[in-house]
């Protein structure tokens, strides 16, 4: 379990905004690039859907040409990079991101990365954060996981329950919570495989 737990997912849809701030309770930081994306995640339960949101901030003081011009929104661009199964890609010269790639990775498949944090909810379960970058599906058992410890060591990740912390909480649930489906979801999804008109 150290790292986390990787899962396959399949994007149903993105969506982009620019030079957006967030208001988050009392927290209310601005990114240049916030990435939603909706997604089909694989569990041994089947497929369930789940948001992920990838953000950050360019740096426009260099030139497009430059890896750095992505600045922390770098997340950003290996979240399309993983999907389109492609390196090196590139902003448009205003800084934006081109509008193909959004409709090229509707479809496509990446793994992600979910890993226990030191917040305790009501339940008593532990709360499960996603990893920041996602990865290629064509990535090596533990590649993403192996990234989560190091940033953990590199104090990066600084709420991150470690195997020990996770022994002394006895945590009820030893993976992430399966993402919740509505009524009308299973309700749709029951009418694919079964007639409900003759009951």
């Amino acid at each position: 379990m150290t790292g986390g737990h990787e899962k396959r997912c399949t994007v149903t849809a993105v969506n982009l905004e620019y030079d957006v701030t967030k208001n988050w309770g009392s927290y209310n930081p601005h990114f240049d690039l916030f990435l939603t994306v909706e997604c089909n995640v694989q569990t041994q339960k089947g497929e369930f859907p789940n948001t992920i949101e990838i953000k950050g901030k360019l740096k426009k003081e260099f030139p497009v040409t430059d890896n750095k011009s992505w600045g922390n929104a770098f997340v950003v661009r290996a979240f399309f990079e993983a999907c389109l199964n492609q390196k090196n890609l590139k902003l448009n010269d205003d800084y934006s991101i081109p509008d193909a790639w959004l409709d090229q990775v509707v479809g496509k498949e990446f793994m992600k990365c979910d890993y226990p944090t030191t917040k305790v909810l009501k339940s008593g379960k532990l709360w499960w954060d996603t990893y920041k970058i996602v990865a290629p599906v064509s990535s090596p058992q533990g590649f993403l996981k192996a990234k989560v410890l190091k940033d953990v060591q590199n104090g990066w990740i600084k709420n991150y329950a470690n195997d020990a912390f996770m022994e002394n909480h006895k945590n009820s649930g030893s993976g992430p919570p399966e993402p919740k489906q509505s009524t009308n979801e299973m309700k749709a999804a029951l009418e694919t495989q079964f007639d409900l008109t003759q009951i």
